[in-house]
C-alpha cells in the first residue's frame, strides 16, 4: 500500500484501468429490458378428433398426467379437456436450476414419445411446447394494403415464410414464429354428372390421384461401386400437374384427364387453426425473439435493416408493419434509470459540498463514477446483463457506495489538520480503518444475500439487484482504500479556512453556532418539561 501511495504512476494506472474496464463493459454487456429467468413452464397438447370431453379426459389426459407426475422435478399440473383436445400446463419446482431445465424438458419429451402406445390410435402424438414462455422482442405484421378487397391470407402466408427464412439468418436470433398463417389445401371438386357419364366412380378418381403422387423411390441402381436411388418424375407440385392426371385411356389414343371432370383450386384449409387480426382485418404476424446475450439496440438495428430491405421487395398490395418493438420500451426504461442515477449523483454532490466542503466533496464524488465503472466491469466478468434490475441495483447502492469514501476522506482531512503530512495521514487512515470499514461493508453485503440465494424465478428476476449492490460495495471498499485515500492525502490542504464552502459545516463559525443552537434547544426543552 505504501508503494502505491508513493508512486503516482501506479496510482494513475489503477484509475485508468478501472475507467477502461468499465467503459468496455458498458459497450460489450448484453442489454435487455427485463431479466430472463429459467423456463420452468411448458404446455402439453394432444388432439383426439371426434372424441367428447369425457373420453378425452379418461383416455388421454389422465394417462398423461399419471406419466408426467412420475418426474420428481414436476411441481404442478393444470389440465383441461375439451371436445377433441387435451392441454396440460406443467410447472417445475423452483429448485430446478437454470442449467437443468433443458435436461428436464428433454426427459419430458422422451416420456411423451413413449406414451403414444398408451393412447388411442386416433389420438395425435403429444406435443410439449416450452419455447413460448418468453415474450417476443419484435413482432411484425403482413397486412393487405387494399382496404376495398378481401385479404388473401395465403399470399400473406407465403411472404411470411420468406421473411422468416431471411430473419433466421441474422445473428442473435433465438426463435421465430408465424401466427395467422393458413394451412393450404388443394381441393378437387368432381363434377358428378360428367364423371357418371364417362363411367368414372369417385373412389376410382381418388385412387388415380393417389397413384399419380410419386413420393417414394421407384427402385435403385447399384453395382460394385455405387448405389443410386431412382425416383419417378411427375410429383404433384402444381395445379396444372394435378389437372393432367390421366384417368382413362380411350380407344382413339386420347385420354380423359382429371381436369376434364373436376375443378382444381387451392384454398385455405377450413376451419382455420389460428387467425391473426390487425386493425380489424386478417393478417399474418411474425414474432422474433432475441438471444439473451445480445445488445437489444444493436440487434434491433440489424432487424430493422433486414425488414426495410424486405419491404422494398413486397408488391403494392402487401404492407409490412412493426406492431411491437421491445427496444422502444428498453431504451425508455434504461434512459429513465440513467436519469435517476444522474439526479442521485447531483444530490449526493450537493450534500457533500454542504457538509464537507468543496475539496472533500470532489474527492468523494470522484469515487462515484469509479465505483459504478468497477461494478460494470464485475458485471461483464460474471456475464450479468444490463437491464432494469441491474441498473436498479446501481441506484439502490448509489447512496451507500460513498460511505467508505466519506469516512476515509474525513479521517485523512482531520489528521492533516492535526499536522500530519499527506502520506502520514493517508497511511494512518488506511491502517486504522481497513478493518472497521470491512466489517460494515460485509454486513451490508450479507443483507442482500437472501435476494440472491433464494430459489426459483423470483431470485433470477430480482437477484440482479443484490448482485450489483454487492459489486458496488466491493468497489466502494477497494476504491476508498486505494484511490480515495491517496486523492485525499494529495488534494486536501492542511490549513483550515473559515468559509463553509471550503470546509463544510465543520467550519469554526458554523460549528459553534450549530452547537450553541443544539445546547439551547435541549436546555429550553428541559425547562419546559420540568
Amino acid at each position: 500500500m505504501n508503494s502505491l501511495l508513493t508512486n503516482p504512476r501506479a496510482f494513475a494506472l489503477i484509475i485508468a484501468l478501472i475507467i477502461v474496464a468499465g467503459l468496455a463493459a458498458l459497450n460489450d454487456l448484453p442489454r435487455n429490458e427485463d431479466p430472463r429467468p429459467a423456463n420452468r413452464h411448458a404446455i402439453v397438447m394432444t388432439e383426439f378428433p371426434g372424441a367428447s370431453a369425457e373420453r378425452v379426459e379418461a383416455l388421454v389426459t389422465e394417462p398423461l398426467e399419471n406419466l408426467i407426475r412420475e418426474m420428481p422435478e414436476v411441481s404442478h399440473i393444470d389440465s383441461r379437456s375439451s371436445a377433441g383436445f387435451s392441454s396440460m400446463s406443467v410447472t417445475l419446482v423452483d429448485e430446478v436450476a437454470r442449467s437443468q431445465t433443458e435436461a428436464v424438458w428433454s426427459e419430458l419429451r422422451d416420456k411423451l414419445e413413449k406414451s403414444q402406445s398408451m393412447l388411442p390410435v386416433e389420438a395425435s402424438k403429444p406435443l410439449a411446447e416450452e419455447r413460448r414462455s418468453y415474450p417476443f422482442t419484435t413482432i411484425v405484421a403482413l397486412t393487405w394494403a387494399h382496404v376495398d378487397t378481401e385479404p388473401d391470407v395465403m399470399i400473406l402466408g407465403r411472404y411470411a415464410e420468406e421473411l422468416e427464412s431471411r430473419v433466421r439468418r441474422l445473428p442473435g436470433i433465438d426463435f421465430v414464429d408465424i401466427q395467422g398463417q393458413p394451412r393450404e389445401e388443394i381441393v378437387v371438386a368432381v363434377d358428378s354428372g360428367r364423371a357418371a357419364a364417362l363411367g368414372l366412380a369417385p373412389h376410382y378418381i381418388g385412387e388415380q390421384v393417389y397413384r399419380a403422387d410419386a413420393k417414394n423411390t421407384a427402385g435403385e441402381i447399384h453395382n460394385s461401386h455405387m448405389r443410386v436411388a431412382v425416383e419417378v418424375e411427375g410429383a404433384l407440385d402444381s395445379l396444372e400437374r394435378i389437372r393432367r392426371i390421366p384417368l382413362r385411356q380411350m380407344a382413339d389414343g386420347s385420354a380423359i384427364l382429371l381436369g376434364d371432370v373436376a375443378q382444381i383450386k387451392r384454398q385455405p384449409k377450413l376451419p382455420h387453426s389460428e387467425i391473426a387480426i390487425v386493425n380489424g382485418r386478417a393478417a399474418v404476424t411474425i414474432g422474433v425473439r432475441m438471444q439473451p446475450d445480445q445488445r437489444s439496440d444493436l440487434w434491433s438495428l440489424a432487424v430493422q435493416a433486414e425488414l426495410e430491405a424486405f419491404r422494398q421487395r413486397l408488391p403494392a398490395n402487401v404492407a409490412l408493419e412493426v406492431i411491437f418493438d421491445q427496444e422502444r420500451y428498453t431504451t425508455a426504461r434504461l434512459s429513465e434509470l440513467i436519469g435517476n442515477i444522474i439526479i442521485g449523483f447531483c444530490l449526493i454532490v450537493v450534500v457533500l459540498l454542504v457538509t464537507l466542503g468543496w475539496r472533500s466533496a470532489i474527492v468523494v464524488a470522484a469515487a462515484l463514477p469509479l465505483t459504478v465503472l468497477f461494478a460494470l466491469a464485475c458485471m461483464n466478468f460474471t456475464g450479468l446483463p444490463i437491464h432494469q434490475m441491474s441498473v436498479t441495483g446501481l441506484i439502490v447502492a448509489l447512496g451507500i457506495m460513498v460511505d467508505n469514501a466519506i469516512v476515509m476522506t474525513d479521517t485523512v482531512n482531520r489528521k492533516k489538520q492535526e499536522g500530519m503530512s499527506g502520506l502520514q495521514a493517508t497511511q494512518y487512515a488506511v491502517k486504522h480503518l481497513w478493518l472497521p470499514l470491512l466489517g460494515s461493508t460485509l454486513t451490508t453485503m450479507l443483507a442482500f444475500m437472501p435476494i440472491i440465494v433464494m430459489p426459483g424465478s423470483a431470485s433470477e428476476f430480482v437477484g440482479a439487484i443484490g448482485i450489483t449492490v454487492i459489486f458496488s460495495l466491493l468497489g466502494s471498499y477497494l476504491i476508498s482504500h486505494c484511490i480515495v485515500a491517496g486523492l485525499a492525502g494529495r488534494f486536501l490542504t492542511k490549513h483550515r479556512r473559515t468559509g463553509w464552502w471550503q470546509d463544510g459545516l465543520d467550519a469554526p463559525q458554523l460549528s459553534e453556532k450549530f452547537k450553541a443552537s443544539i445546547n439551547w434547544g435541549w436546555r429550553d426543552h428541559y425547562r419546559y418539561c420540568c
